[in-house]
């Protein structure tokens, strides 16, 4: 069990959920993202990389057959695979892929079945898997600083939320950034999903808001959702036209119609919840799942429901990063 507490704000720039040294040099990171943790008895910064050991050991493959979940585990400083046929047995992860600096937050996939991981330690990068790989085959640089959140449109373009708060775009196969997004409203943005028209949502968690970006855009707009504290996550159900966002202060999940700021659903959390995904393609699709630090725990959601059918730890400690997929 994690205890949190909100940190005065002059620790704040020296010590935050998206930075990863507390040396005096470092002093660009988020303005309200800092907290202290008690992690199993010990005072814990999530953003900085602890000493837990590696429970599983790396396969250098995995089976891609049906639909996985991937854990980035800030904890262990690698992401954990899961088969989605294991939620409700609480099965172990199948496979391990280490982060090279050992903080993964955000995590996306093409069409390929590529995984991309923020690794958000020691400025950061974004690091590429091939299918089925537990071996990294490049990082993405150019343009990156301390990333958090990640998003790939159809396209195949792919969005990083960065601090100082930018939005970074990369054409598909490029690791040069093809567009930066800036704009006075962004905090720090964090977690990202797109909609059907390839609008980009981004929740911001310093300014308490959740923006959109509008498909080939080039400033945000402030949604106005009601009854926000700190939004980490946001996953959107094209089918039903939902925008799913986790609230970590506020210990809650909130559901919206999109073009709505009133949520039409509010999920109890279980102490900071945290990453959230929504599964787009393959089965079953409109799945979600989110990961809660309070409990060290995923919760899983069947498509169309709020209240969680299933929920495992068997392997997770510390779960910054969510993605389901078929890759």
């Amino acid at each position: 069990m994690n205890v949190f507490s909100r940190r005065a704000p002059v620790l704040a720039a020296l010590v935050a959920i998206a930075g990863c040294s507390t040396t005096a040099s470092q002093t660009s990171l988020p303005s309200a993202g800092a907290y202290t943790f008690v992690h199993r008895g010990v005072p814990f910064v999530p953003s900085l990389r602890t000493t837990h050991p590696v429970r599983y050991s790396i396969s250098r493959t995995y089976s891609t057959k049906g639909s996985l979940i991937f854990e980035g585990d800030q904890s262990q400083g690698q992401t954990n695979v899961y088969t989605t046929k294991g939620i409700t047995s609480n099965s172990a992860p199948i496979a391990s892929m280490k982060a090279s600096t050992g903080c993964p937050y955000g995590i996306a996939a093409d069409k390929k079945g590529t995984i991309y991981v923020a690794d958000n330690c020691a400025v950061g990068d974004v690091e590429e898997f091939p299918k089925g790989s537990t071996t990294m085959s490049k990082a993405i640089t150019d343009g990156i600083s301390y990333p958090l959140g990640l998003a790939m449109d159809k396209s195949q373009t792919l969005y990083v939320s960065n601090y100082p708060a930018a939005i970074t775009e990369y054409a598909y196969g490029t690791t040069s950034p093809s567009k930066t997004v800036t704009d006075s409203q962004l905090k720090d943005p964090f977690g990202l999903a797109l909609d059907k028209s390839g609008n980009l949502y981004i929740a911001d968690f310093g300014a308490s808001a959740v923006f959109e970006l509008p498909k080939g855009g080039s400033g945000v707009t402030n949604l106005g959702l009601q009854d926000l504290t700190e939004p980490i996550g946001v996953a959107v159900d094209q089918k039903h036209n939902l925008l799913w966002v986790t609230d970590g202060q506020g210990d809650k999940i909130n559901v919206y119609k999109l073009g709505s700021t009133s949520p039409i659903e509010t999920i109890s959390g279980q102490g900071f919840p945290y990453a959230i995904s929504l599964q787009e393609s393959g089965k079953p699709k409109g799945e979600v799942v989110y990961s809660d630090l309070g409990t060290e725990t995923i919760y899983a959601f069947k498509p169309g429901s709020y209240t969680p059918y299933a929920s495992f730890n068997n392997g997770v400690s510390l779960p910054t990063g969510l993605l389901i997929a078929h890759p």
